[in-house]
């Protein structure tokens, strides 16, 4: 009795562990048995544990370290590539032109920041928190008033307050802070508590610097002084004080050296079997400058990319995955600047790229920090099978980690619970967003290798003294290592048949994304509410269905550079894209039967509208880069009060920029300019992919552009006739 008691128990615990299974709709590129060793063997707490021996705290580095090397991170990620058994483990060390610091590294012996008066306190220690100097600040001794001037940013800001020989506060950048309290006004130092999200935390402080270089429009004997970042809790606590009219004296002490930055880049291998020449790369990056060290950013990165890897090698040597056909290196390098110079460095690697994942801050916990695990799609200024690839596997994993209600009968829980054993049981929450960029995909883009950036988005702790390890969640790691082990796996991996599989992926997603954009060119037809107004939004929707459904073509096109003769592809993919062709004109009908709708509802009678003359101008219009891509204000983003922190310029070129500013995600730009499109086409480019972008202000950053010297407007032909009914892609 007492052994069928147990038995029963036995039957029942099991019965309520969770049946875990793919259910038939889990659909993947990759075939189940393969997915699922990966999910086994891929370890978040390796990972984690990589970043422990990388990055265990941001620290002051040795004397050693910064004059002969490797840096701690260098020297790590290349032991444990080797220890895994990746193939041509290295690191290839650069020069420093291009980035991190601009040849020099600043690094301090004793940086301390102390309330002199009137009892002694220290405030804050770079031994204590590494970020908590701004890196090259002047070397001293020196005591001085501290001044509130507020936020700091703005002259206005400093008006009946003389800083003179002081120290300022301000809730701005150091930098910005020196540049109008120090260079412009003749202080001494600033204390700057300006970070990513200080009114969250308010403990933590943002990572910063100043420079050493004294502007010439300062005044003769000026220095460049020393800059300080404390927390906003400090900051107020000082600012309550002075508030109270208690006076406050500031004591900095610093001593520091600078030495010369090496780029150190490691990379390695995974080979392919020789069947082709083309080749995978997967980037992360191990430092943005040498001061500043993050676990999640972006050590996080590197180390998951590093883990999956590891993972890739164990399973092909096991025989569980095939030996891929092309090869995979990886690259962990000083952001941006480490990715050019390999590249520059390795034009015959370059030469073979079809596809770049860059990990770039992956591993917070989600939950704990509202985050989502989020892929930027490559620009539309180049489509790629590759969003769709690791959009397919990021969605996969999501779904097979989600309890879902139509499946209880089979157990309570995940389908494929993808959890690391000391980790998170959070929601896989995933996003996929428009590109960004930042971060080292950019420079693959650039080079027209097609890249996509993985990111855990908001990152409440990034670029502050609060990047460290606690903020890790090892089952997040699991997680994106499975999905970067997946898809590298998958495009490295690809035959014909693979690839036409992506390609259906890729016409499947593309029915939802042209539907998306006719939602949205529908929503511009419905917010009409004066007739007047029309014709106009007709246009914009027609743009956004027909900008749409270019971009799903090339998208579905792309896929056939991995087919074993890329050259053929075009002839063989041709049938999907005509497809393509007749769903677009079937959006774009329904986008006309509803604007006569809409013209009905307004009491007008509808007419295809005709080419305007601003039109037929913008269509004759062929701008040319001159001297290389012209600058982009307005692209990217600034800090509060957008050009505050910028040096004045003269009246006339800050018109002029003004009006480039006023034509969003103008970065665009370079690209369609060296595509040879006219105006017209860069507007409706635009106002396909983003929203619609009034054509005069696009015309205005033309002119402006030319007068400011980087661009040459050529004029062609005309191509449109006045009072002729516009073509229908507009």
């Amino acid at each position: 009795m007492k052994k069928f008691a147990v038995s029963l128990a036995l039957l029942l615990a099991v019965a309520a562990i969770p049946a875990v299974t793919q259910e038939r709709e889990d659909r993947a590129l990759l075939p189940w048995d393969q997915l699922r060793s990966i999910i086994n063997e891929v370890s978040g707490e390796r990972a984690i544990h990589a970043v422990l021996e990388a990055t265990p705290y941001p620290r002051v580095r040795s004397k050693a370290e910064l004059e002969k090397g490797p840096y701690r991170e260098t020297e790590t990620m290349l032991r444990l590539a080797r220890e895994f058994g990746y193939a041509d483990a290295q690191i290839e060390i650069f020069g420093a032109s291009g980035g991190m610091g601009g040849g020099a590294a600043w690094s301090p012996t004793q940086a301390e920041l102390w309330l002199a008066g009137p009892q002694a306190e220290k405030i804050a220690d770079a031994f204590d928190i590494v970020v908590s100097v701004a890196a090259n600040s002047e070397s001293g001794d020196v005591t001085a008033d501290l001044v509130d001037v507020g936020i700091g940013d703005r002259p206005e800001h400093y008006a009946g307050k003389n800083v003179a020989g002081k120290v300022v506060l301000g809730n701005a950048s150091p930098g910005t802070l020196q540049r109008l309290a120090v260079f412009e006004r003749g202080a001494v130092g600033v204390i700057g508590y300006s970070s990513s999200h200080g009114d969250q935390d308010f403990d933590q402080i943002g990572s910063s610097s100043i420079t050493a270089t004294v502007p010439p429009t300062a005044k003769p004997g000026t220095r460049p002084g020393f800059g300080w970042v404390v927390s906003t809790r400090t900051a107020h606590l000082l600012a309550r004080r002075l508030g109270r009219g208690e006076p406050l004296r500031i004591r900095s002490i610093i001593k520091a050296s600078t030495y010369p930055v090496r780029q150190e880049a490691v990379w390695a291998r995974i080979p392919g079997d020789g069947s082709s020449t083309q080749a995978v790369v997967v980037s992360g990056h191990l430092y943005e400058g040498i001061t500043k060290q993050g676990a999640n950013d972006d050590m996080s990165g590197c180390a998951v990319s590093l883990e999956f890897g590891r993972a890739l090698i164990k399973l092909i040597a096991d025989g569980k995955l095939p030996k891929p056909k092309r090869d995979i290196y990886f690259l962990w390098v000083p952001e941006i600047s480490g990715s050019r110079a390999w590249l520059n460095q390795h034009p015959d690697i370059k030469a073979r790229l079809v596809a770049n994942l860059n990990f770039d801050m992956e591993a917070i916990g989600l939950a704990k920090s509202g985050s989502y695990w989020t892929m930027v799609r490559t620009p539309d200024t180049l489509p790629s099978f590759l969003n769709d690839v690791a959009e397919h596997f990021m969605r996969l994993i999501a779904e097979v980690n989600r309890e879902r209600i139509h499946y209880r009968g089979t157990g309570y829980g995940p389908a494929v619970p993808v959890w690391a054993p000391r980790g998170s049981r959070d929601p896989f929450y995933i996003a996929i967003d428009r590109y960004y960029g930042a971060s080292d995909h950019v420079v693959f883009l650039g080079e027209r290798i097609p890249a996509v950036m993985f990111i855990t988005w908001p990152d409440l702790w990034y670029h502050t003294s609060e990047d460290t390890p606690d903020k890790l969640d090892s089952t997040q790691f699991k997680r994106v290592g499975v999905v970067g082990a997946a898809a590298a796996a998958a495009i490295a991996a690809a035959d014909d048949e693979l690839a036409l599989k992506i390609a259906a992926e890729s016409i499947g997603n593309g029915t939802a994304r042209a539907g998306q954009a006719q939602k949205r060119g529908l929503g511009y037809l419905s917010d009409v509410t004066d007739a007047s107004r029309l014709a106009d939004a007709y246009k914009d929707a027609r743009t956004a269905v027909r900008h749409q459904m270019d971009i799903e073509k090339q998208t579905v096109r792309s896929a056939g550079i991995l087919m074993s003769a890329p050259a053929e592809a075009e002839k063989r993919l041709a049938p999907l894209v005509a497809s393509l062709d007749q769903r677009a004109a079937a959006l774009q009908a329904e986008v006309g039967a509803f604007a006569r709708l809409k013209a009905e509802q307004l009491k007008t009678r509808f007419v295809e509208p005709a080419a305007s003359d601003l039109e037929l101008k913008a269509a004759r219009m062929m701008p040319e880069l001159v001297g290389g891509a012209p600058s982009m204000p307005g692209f990217g983003g600034g800090g509060r009060g957008g050009q505050a922190g910028q040096p004045q310029v003269d009246p006339e070129r800050a018109a002029l920029m003004a009006a480039m500013r006023r034509v969003p995600n103008a970065g665009d730009i370079p690209t369609l300019v060296g595509q040879k499109k006219s105006v017209l086409e860069i507007r409706d480019f635009l106002s396909g992919a983003y929203e619609p972008v009034p054509l005069a202000d696009v015309v205005g950053y033309f002119e402006a552009a030319q007068k400011l010297g980087t661009i040459k407007i050529n004029e062609k032909p005309e191509t449109m006739k006045k009072g002729v009914k516009a073509p229908v892609n507009r």
